[in-house]
């Protein structure tokens, strides 16, 4: 486990480079949110994890808010995890990772706001596709859109191109 410069983050990531690069991601999305008036209340723990199914399936990340911890799942296993044909297969791995955790990093923050008026899941799911469409590369992006409407039905919970496309209220 290793604490990064901004205290409020600590990561386990099983490689001391991966660690390293999550404490200035976070950070550096921590000023983003906060810029959003979405500041950070509470210390969060991230964690990179081989692999973990979530209620709708295989996922890439997912926060807890009981323990305060976010778990992405290994780059490294990226490949075996998304479709082919599914958009996200177009963006570089490195690229989707750090999106990911930005995604989820918004849902951390946006549970310690709203821990007595909790949100929507969709408005929770809008706030964070959009802070990790925003990590994303232009190019990366144009890619996302451009072949959101390939995959088939997805359930309520998760981005599609509804809420990729939609704008904000």
């Amino acid at each position: 486990m290793v604490t990064c410069p901004a205290p409020m983050f600590s990561v386990d990531a099983g490689d001391g480079d991966l660690a390293e690069r999550i404490c200035v991601l976070a950070s550096e999305a921590a000023a983003r949110l906060a810029t959003c008036h979405l500041p950070q209340l509470a210390k969060v723990t991230l964690q990179v994890v081989d692999r973990f199914v979530h209620d709708v399936g295989s996922c890439l990340g997912r926060y807890e808010p009981a323990e305060a911890t976010l778990e992405a799942t290994s780059p490294d296993v990226y490949p075996d995890l998304i479709e082919p044909d599914h958009p996200f297969s177009r963006v570089p791995i490195q690229e989707l990772f750090d999106s990911v955790v930005v995604h989820e990093l918004t849902h951390a923050f946006l549970d310690q706001q709203c821990r007595e008026d909790p949100h929507c899941v969709a408005s929770h799911e809008y706030r964070a596709y959009a802070m990790q469409m925003q990590t994303l590369s232009e190019t990366s992006r144009k890619v996302i859109l451009d072949n959101s409407g390939t995959f088939q039905e997805v359930p309520v919970e998760r981005p599609n191109g509804f809420i990729a496309r939609a704008a904000p209220m």
